[in-house]
């Protein structure tokens, strides 16, 4: 692909690196960084370099072809450019988990799994949350959502978010800081629990949404 070379990228990520101590959030020194170079995908690379995220992994994270992305934008639009690296979730810094969050998620991924698909925004969502280590937010969310009634799995669904649900619960609190919006841990578990318990019964299917 396109680019300024070896020598752009080490100077666009020494940059990224002082902006990025600074305060500084990596969609918007991405899209200071792309104002400076004709190859923008020099600057995500530079912000990722400065974060310690390989080009390999953003080019995963990404799921497309770098030009294609500029192509789509125009001149002025590099704001906007950093902004959507940043959405995409180009530029997660994944969390050091021990050996329950790890567990925590693993549960989580297995509830997602059991789901009968989920719809592209929450998936990604859901994933970012799982990097950055919010499992707590994730619990919450698919225990809103629910399996999907006409392919999803219900008792697998349920069953493992109540095992998340007591793994977090063990951690001593809701770990979601406030920040999640969607209630209580304890009640939250007590909603699966009941849902798990239906999807026993002969006349109930502890089903979720449509």
């Amino acid at each position: 692909m396109a680019s300024g070379g070896a020598d752009v990228i080490e100077a666009l990520g020494a940059a990224a690196g002082g902006r990025l101590r600074a305060g500084a959030a990596p969609g918007a020194v991405c899209g200071e960084l792309a104002a400076r170079t004709r190859w923008w995908w020099d600057a995500a690379l530079g912000v990722g370099r400065a974060l310690g995220i390989p080009e390999p992994e953003l080019l995963d994270r990404l799921r497309r072809d770098p030009g294609e992305v500029q192509d789509e934008l125009g001149p002025g639009e590099e704001e906007l450019y950093g902004e959507l690296m940043e959405e995409l979730g180009v530029f997660d810094v994944a969390a050091r988990l021990d050996e329950r969050e790890l567990l925590i998620a693993e549960r989580l991924r297995a509830a997602v799994r059991a789901m009968g698909g989920v719809a592209s925004g929450h998936a990604q969502a859901l994933s970012r949350r799982l990097v950055t280590g919010e499992p707590a937010w994730v619990f919450h969310s698919l225990a809103r959502s629910g399996p999907r009634s006409s392919c999803g799995r219900p008792a697998e669904f349920w069953e493992a978010l109540v095992e998340a649900g007591e793994l977090l619960a063990a951690g001593g609190g809701d770990e979601c800081e406030g920040e999640c919006g969607h209630g209580d841990l304890a009640q939250a578990l007590g909603e699966c629990r009941a849902r798990l318990a239906d999807c026993a019964r002969p006349d109930r299917s502890g089903l979720g949404r449509a």
